[in-house]
């Protein structure tokens, strides 16, 4: 098939979406297909040689009207009848979404849209509104005060041949909310495998692990770091010090927050770090949190599992694993994760925890995820 990419964000930029669009470009590249991608990016077009597949960028401006217009002018230019694909697949449903979408209906084109994270959601949380999980969101009707983003992306959704997922309960959430009919949606897991070489250590002794819990991620709302500090601030072996790997708009509180509770001298603030990189940092730490507020399909947990780092997990999750025995967190409780991390400074608990992490099967490889794409591929007409 002749399948066109619309992503929203591409490397070099950091990201579960940004890694997820180069490899399943060069996946299906690999299966016999013939890929180009578009993208919103910083990088020139000229610059994105590196790829097996021509990647198409979008400048992004200050402007959001004129990042949309641009793109759909792309867009229209990538579908002409020369050059017409097959199918587009959108790996977003908003900022790229749109456009690929309106598009897509003049030309006759049928495209496909992955739905990860929640938008409107996010939105909501980094206007500083009070907190809460993305099914709270929606069963409380908040949605509906937002109902240009809600109309546009219902909008989106209607013209789809299929919305696909990479969990059960957001498609089972959205089906409702959306109004979208069981056959129209679909679900393609995220990879639970072969993120990482098998080069990281998975079998480091309690002893030699560092007393340093971390976080790595976007400084965002969603990402509820705010309280992992509080709930840091509250532990009581104080030989433990708490890593804030990333950057976003909330780094000044989260750095005000830290200086308020007198944790300047055991909070370290470090900018983004590559996943390899990163994993190789932290494959002797004692801990990565991760306290979202709610976290759809964190690749980080299974990032952990190949590179042998102890998790703590947001019970707020749709992972395949949700359902599995292990210690989670509660995000809405400061005083939950504090008895989390408190409980997990004591070896025999700790030993244990360890112990629940490693019955937990990963076997969701890329093969599955390109072999469940075709399959979907398959059917559009």
């Amino acid at each position: 098939m002749k399948i066109l990419i619309a992503a929203g964000i591409f490397k070099p930029e950091l990201g579960g979406p940004a890694t997820f669009a180069a490899e399943i470009g060069t996946r299906l590249l690999a299966a016999g297909h013939q890929v180009t991608l578009i993208t919103y990016s910083s990088v020139a077009s000229s610059e994105m040689g590196i790829f097996p597949f021509p990647v198409i960028t979008v400048r992004r401006r200050q402007n959001k009207i004129s990042n949309y217009i641009r793109y759909f002018w792309q867009m229209r230019r990538l579908t002409r009848a020369t050059v017409r694909p097959d199918l587009v697949y959108c790996l977003d449903w908003f900022s790229a979404g749109a456009p690929a979408a309106a598009v897509c209906r003049m030309r006759g084109v049928p495209y496909i849209v992955r739905v990860g994270g929640g938008y409107i959601w996010e939105k909501y949380l980094a206007q500083g509104r009070p907190p809460m999980t993305l099914r709270a969101f929606y069963e409380r009707g908040i949605y509906r005060q937002y109902r240009l983003m809600y109309a546009v992306i219902g909008w989106v959704f209607s013209g789809a041949q299929k919305v696909i997922f990479n969990s059960d309960p957001q498609r089972i959430l959205f089906e409702k909310y959306y109004r979208l009919g069981t056959g129209q949606t679909g679900v393609v897991y995220n990879v639970a495998s072969e993120i990482l070489k098998p080069d990281a250590t998975t079998a480091i002794a309690i002893e030699q692990r560092r007393h340093e819990i971390v976080f790595a991620g976007r400084l965002i709302v969603m990402k509820n770091v705010t309280s992992l500090v509080r709930a840091f601030a509250k532990l009581r072996d104080e030989s433990f010090t708490l890593s804030i790997i990333g950057a976003g708009p909330e780094e000044a509180r989260l750095r005000h927050v830290v200086d308020e509770l007198g944790l300047a001298e055991r909070v370290r603030f470090s900018p983004p770090l590559p996943q390899t990189e990163l994993y190789r940092l932290v494959a002797d730490a004692w801990l990565v949190v991760i306290p979202s507020w709610t976290d759809i399909s964190p690749h980080q947990v299974y990032e952990c599992l190949a590179a042998g780092v102890p998790f703590l997990l947001t019970k707020e999750n749709y992972l395949r694993l949700a359902s599995d025995n292990f210690l989670k967190i509660d995000p809405a409780s400061v005083d939950d994760i504090a008895a989390a991390l408190n409980r997990l400074t004591d070896p025999a608990a700790y030993q244990a925890f360890i112990k629940s992490l490693e019955k937990l099967a990963v076997p969701w490889t890329w093969r599955d995820v390109v072999a469940a794409h075709e399959r979907i591929f398959s059917e559009i007409k």
